[in-house]
């Protein structure tokens, strides 16, 4: 395997313990509650849901700047502090996006699946999935940058 192969395996590896124990852990009920776009008569206001999703995305973006700066610094892993940046903050970005809810509905209608969307395990399958692929293009991100 070449070093490039292997620093992309620790990586990805990293991101995605990172992602489980921030998406899990780390996140209080009233981030996972709130977090979303508010629902039409729904008591989540527009204010208190970003509140929600700025928490979220902090304590899970801490989780893994932590997690990844201990496992480059142990592991002696060739990678930039601008490779991590771009990693990170892309992972922010979609991370906050497919958190809002919305989008993994809409995808979940483009990809033919409206019954699915309809029940919380296939939102959460799909939920995250699409965090997973993100962290896929963080950690190339991470290496190649």
């Amino acid at each position: 395997m070449s070093s490039t192969a292997a620093t992309f395996a620790a990586i990805l590896l990293t991101l995605l313990v990172a992602h489980m124990w921030g998406d899990h852990t780390a996140q209080t009920d009233h981030q996972a509650a709130h977090k979303g776009r508010p629902e039409a008569g729904g008591k989540t206001t527009t204010a208190q849901s970003w509140r929600a999703m700025f928490g979220h995305l902090v304590t899970y973006h801490a989780v893994m700047v932590v997690m990844l700066a201990v496992a480059v610094v142990a592991l002696h892993l060739p990678v930039s502090l601008a490779g991590c940046a771009v990693g990170v903050g892309f992972s922010v970005i979609s991370h906050g996006f497919w958190d809002r809810r919305w989008p993994i509905r809409a995808l979940m209608d483009v990809t033919r699946s409206p019954e699915w969307a309809k029940t919380d395990q296939g939102r959460y399958a799909v939920d995250q999935s699409q965090h997973w692929l993100c962290l896929w293009l963080s950690a190339l991100m991470v290496v190649l940058v």
